[in-house]
């Protein structure tokens, strides 16, 4: 299956014409389900020809990958933004009640796209990339390390990862399943005491060999 796009947009011109198309292609997606979008409709909701699409995209799974990318990437810009800000002079706790919100703030953007993406899309099936991956850890692990002193896990690269599946998963549940009308106040008091019991639980050395 081929998921890159054709060629890569570098002029504002072509920029533009491919944000026309994923605009287009969130809203046959969502209006419609995978099962029933086909390029298209996806080029008749952008106002453009079949063929000019098929100069950016060979095919509908392409467009699924590049609107995933486009839509994850929004978020990370959130997130970062927030982590970016954190400089540690802050409790453990307060600075991941920054990052739940943040989080929760970043999956409902474009909520009924996202809630498609990773109901339909699950990251097993359809990847973001490893660069978008590495940027959501690396914003996770400098807040972990501004706290080494207040966390008992002797390893920051796998607390990190730890920590990134826990809020994934958690958030995806309260957010994508949960009851409609969330916000961000209702949702990080279920979160939050998970995430600082995994950081500070008492440890027991390993047993000798």
């Amino acid at each position: 299956m081929k998921l890159q796009p054709r060629k890569e947009p570098r002029q504002a011109r072509s920029r533009a014409m491919v944000d026309t198309i994923l605009d287009a292609m969130s809203r046959v997606l969502v209006e419609r389900g995978y099962a029933k979008t086909n390029t298209n409709l996806v080029a008749e909701s952008a106002g453009i020809s079949v063929g000019s699409l098929y100069q950016y995209f060979p095919n509908k799974d392409a467009l699924i990958f590049a609107l995933r990318e486009r839509h994850v990437t929004r978020m990370l810009a959130l997130f970062e933004d927030v982590a970016a800000h954190i400089d540690g002079a802050g409790s453990l706790q307060s600075d991941f009640e920054a990052l739940i919100d943040a989080l929760v703030a970043a999956h409902l953007v474009e909520p009924e796209l996202n809630r498609i993406l990773e109901e339909e899309f699950p990251a097993y099936n359809l990847p973001v990339s490893t660069e978008i991956r590495q940027r959501f850890f690396d914003a996770i692990r400098g807040v972990l390390e501004k706290h080494r002193g207040s966390i008992t896990t002797p390893d920051l690269d796998v607390a990190t990862f730890v920590i990134q599946r826990m809020l994934k998963a958690l958030i995806n549940a309260v957010v994508l399943t949960g009851p409609g009308g969330l916000s961000a106040g209702s949702v990080r008091p279920e979160i939050l005491p998970a995430v600082i019991g995994y950081l500070t639980a008492q440890r027991k050395d390993a047993p000798s060999a």
